[in-house]
């Protein structure tokens, strides 16, 4: 039997969103020491990584103090 797995918890694990403001000056880090693509969408930013480094820059953000659910 095989199990589905939906889109939006494949999303959850490859991309964290923030809005632009929120990114700020950490951008330049985030891309020179994350190996991800970063993504801008009206007032939002998206991080988007392998499910082995979004838990990294996860992890990152919430020690500078981000709200990242």
């Amino acid at each position: 039997m095989q199990l589905m797995v939906g889109a939006s918890l494949f999303r959850e694990h490859t991309q964290i969103v923030l809005s632009k403001e929120e990114v700020g000056d950490n951008r330049d880090f985030l891309e020179h020491n994350f190996m991800i693509t970063i993504a801008e969408e009206n007032d939002a930013v998206r991080l988007i990584g392998s499910p082995c480094e979004i838990p990294k820059v996860r992890t990152w953000l919430i020690s500078q103090g981000f709200k990242v659910v």
